[in-house]
């Protein structure tokens, strides 16, 4: 059975052993309210990644559908396959992690619901005794006379005082429970539409599983017609190979050349000083970078990558990405800095390395050049633009600390 200790002095309150049950529950419900705060932003976090995989896919479904028109059976169409493939498998990991955000927020709203219930539950009982006391001496005039029966003016005052707080103690513990009521109902409506959104997520990925087996075994039939002709594709691969051999080389070249004149006496301190500026300035913006072009899927990332057909032949290290965009897209530098060098490097095109204190970046495969080497450059200034002969153009992009290269994709804004 339930008790309340009560006096002539104060309000019913709980017992000891209730009040810290109460706070405990209550602590659990803030924890509880706190962590399905962050799990929706988790989930927002992976919907938004979800979305631009989405993009990427639909990108690629465009770029192939344009490369069949023109050319049939090409490796640039079985490189745009696998890059789908893998966005494809991308896209079911993101899917996989929402779900799992999903499920664990379900978890936690059927807890918080259970102690806002239990919390709803005390909260009623409490009041019920309130109005229990209020109904048993509920002629006015035995409270009039209670006051009036008071031995001094004080103890008619604490009377009075007792009584007030007794109403208010009342109109508070009904205002608490119709606020715990709108706390329920609010999370039971939000448990139904997560539960909806989990099987639309579920359903989604029964979706894209299957789209990823029949690309799968699209890109093998691909990969196997182009097989027949290995001669002429093992005579592109080994080119290949020796223009990025060769792109290395430079630009490691161009690199050690710009970071000894940097260090050499003809440096003055007012440049040394700009460059150290600069730098921490381009560091403050890692992953904040915008893009060199805009629109467009990275087809290859950063690292070692083998042959799209030769799966066993392991091409030269990328020490940037390859980013496939629109034909004679503009390319952009993506920080203040000063153009080092303009060359053209076989296979690559045109090439422009970039200055930023002590970082790097450098854009290849450009048709045309519209700066010079000294040339002072802005954030999102136009260097250049890609070819504009086929209907997809690829930016080969670097991105390097003195003479040590770096992933693009961490500095770029995501």
């Amino acid at each position: 059975m339930r008790r309340y200790l009560h006096t002539a002095s104060t309000l019913p309150v709980f017992t000891g052993r209730r009040i810290g049950m109460l706070i405990f529950a209550m602590a659990l419900l803030l924890i509880f309210i706190c962590n399905g705060a962050a799990y929706g932003q988790s989930i927002d976090s992976h919907k938004k990644r979800i979305n631009q995989i989405e993009k990427d896919i639909a990108y690629l479904n465009n770029q192939i559908a344009s490369t069949q028109k023109k050319h049939k059976n090409t490796l640039q169409e079985l490189v745009f396959i696998q890059k789908k493939v893998a966005n494809r498998k991308e896209l079911l990991k993101e899917i996989d992690s929402e779900l799992k955000e999903q499920n664990r927020q379900i978890s936690a709203k059927n807890r918080n619901i259970s102690m806002l219930e239990q919390r709803l539950d005390t909260l009623e009982h409490y009041y019920r005794h309130l109005i229990l006391k209020t109904y048993k001496h509920r002629d006015s005039r035995i409270w009039f006379m209670y006051i009036l029966a008071s031995d001094n003016i004080e103890q008619g005052y604490r009377r009075w005082k007792y009584l007030k707080n007794y109403a208010d103690a009342i109109n508070k513990q009904g205002e608490e429970i119709i606020e715990t009521k709108r706390e329920l109902d609010k999370e039971r409506a939000d448990l139904l539409k997560l539960r909806a959104e989990t099987l639309k997520s579920q359903q989604t990925r029964e979706k894209e599983y299957n789209n990823l087996l029949k690309e799968e075994s699209k890109s093998k039939s691909y990969a196997k017609s182009l097989s027949s002709n290995q001669a002429k594709y093992k005579r592109q691969m080994e080119q290949k190979k020796r223009e990025a051999e060769r792109l290395n080389r430079e630009i490691e070249k161009m690199l050690a050349a710009a970071v000894k004149a940097d260090s050499g006496p003809k440096a003055t301190p007012s440049a040394k000083a700009d460059n150290v500026k600069l730098s921490s300035e381009f560091q403050n913006n890692k992953g904040k970078l915008p893009w060199p072009v805009s629109g467009g899927v990275v087809i290859e990332k950063f690292g070692q990558h083998y042959h799209p057909l030769f799966k066993s032949v392991k091409m030269p290290f990328n020490n940037g990405i390859n980013i496939s965009t629109a034909a004679g897209s503009s390319v952009k530098a993506i920080f203040n800095g000063t153009v080092k060098q303009v060359i053209a490097i076989p296979g690559y095109n045109q090439c422009v390395l970039i200055q930023h204190g002590n970082y790097f970046t450098f854009y290849c495969k450009l048709a045309n050049v519209n700066v010079k080497a000294g040339q002072k450059v802005a954030t999102g200034e136009a260097i250049g633009t890609l070819s504009s002969s086929e209907n997809t153009s690829t930016l080969h992009f670097e991105l390097w600390h003195n003479t040590t290269k770096q992933n693009p994709e961490l500095w770029l804004r995501k």
